[in-house]
């Protein structure tokens, strides 16, 4: 059994953007959590010490409606909630100054247009206790809750990063973190600043390879974070420099592979090319259709980046089809695409963008 040692158990960074009609559901969500006395009792919190329980940071990145005002009023309503006001610099920096600006133990990520159960936040502390009110929940580096694998086992973050991140679960909702894990190495680990596409992901790995082989990570069933599928989200607006950002995500994301020691498997190398591979047709698709719309008010800037996109992308996809098997893991659809647009990137986005306008 541990104390708590005076500050919040929990830093809950919440950043918001221009979220005035669902910001107040989302932050009462995280409010009305109903804590377990085993979960109480592990961490020696009172009953009526919420503040010794929870922090709320929200990060009101500079947005242009009433989110800072109800933001505001939420903060005087409950003494754990303090909101902090920066002109617009998107998610990454707005996480991290949440980082820089919270005190507590543990780290969990919500999305300003998302909710959770009442019951969320005692899920994940449950999994740290491991349901062992002798244990010491310092070996505990990361809780992961409804990712793509549930084991009973405590592994390695190196196994996560393999079978987890490599198949799909990039986000860091869903999670807890421990403070004291962030620091690898005398270096603090941070969200990328400057990409709108696949912030989440690098944070993550990057966490992953500070826990390395040491086993620290409980992957446990769960259900109560409630995502907010966002049609404005980065991945689904119109072309624009920034979309190139999904390429520059999985170059960084290779290069942090390759910074593990001993190195990954081939079979987690092979996974990595083959989303690479993806990932390089995404963009490139999407610069084709909106290449081909006969109407568009950003065609001169499209086409002055058209070499970039070209090059970037065919670069990634030969580096990655040279690894051994990833062609052959690719679906027969994205075979065929990756094989076209090799031979004619010309003639991949004009039969791309004219599939696409039917």
């Amino acid at each position: 059994m541990s104390t708590n040692g005076g500050g919040p158990l929990i830093s809950v960074i919440i950043p918001a953007y221009n979220a005035q009609e669902l910001i107040e559901n989302c932050v009462k969500s995280v409010c009305n959590q109903v804590v377990s006395d085993t979960v109480r009792a592990f961490f020696g919190i009172a009953n009526d010490a919420d503040s010794s329980l929870f922090e709320v940071v929200i990060v009101d990145d500079g947005s242009t409606d009433k989110t800072g005002e109800i933001c505001d009023r939420l903060s005087s309503e409950y003494n754990f909630i303090k909101t902090i006001h920066v002109k617009n610099g998107g998610v990454s920096k707005a996480r991290n100054i949440g980082l820089e600006n919270s005190c507590g133990r543990y780290i969990a990520f919500v999305d300003a247009d998302d909710s959770v159960e009442d019951t969320y936040f005692d899920n994940l502390l449950v999994a740290v206790t491991g349901g062992d009110d002798t244990a010491s929940e310092d070996r505990i580096s990361l809780v992961i809750m409804d990712g793509k694998m549930v084991t009973d086992d405590i592994i390695t973050g190196r196994r996560y990063l393999e079978d987890g991140l490599l198949c799909e679960d990039t986000h860091v909702w869903g999670k807890l973190f421990s403070r004291e894990a962030l620091t690898v190495g005398g270096r603090e680990i941070r969200f990328p600043e400057g990409l709108t596409i696949g912030e989440d992901m690098l944070f993550l790995m990057e966490f992953l390879i500070g826990i390395g082989d040491r086993p620290g990570i409980r992957a446990i069933e769960g259900g109560g974070y409630h995502y907010n599928y966002n049609d404005d989200g980065a991945m689904l607006k119109r072309f624009t420099p920034s979309y190139l950002d999904q390429i520059t995500c999985w170059e960084r994301a290779d290069k942090l592979m390759e910074s593990m020691n001993p190195g990954v498997s081939l079979e987690s190398v092979r996974r990595l090319s083959v989303i690479k591979i993806m990932a390089a047709l995404l963009v490139v698709g999407k610069f084709a259709k909106i290449l081909n719309m006969s109407e568009n008010s950003d065609r001169a800037m499209i086409l002055a980046m058209r070499e970039e996109v070209i090059g970037r992308a065919k670069g990634m996809i030969t580096a990655a089809k040279a690894v051994p098997g990833a062609f052959r893991a690719l679906s027969s659809g994205y075979k065929v695409k990756t094989v076209l647009f090799s031979v004619s990137p010309d003639l991949y986005m004009k039969l791309y963008g004219q599939w696409k306008k039917r």
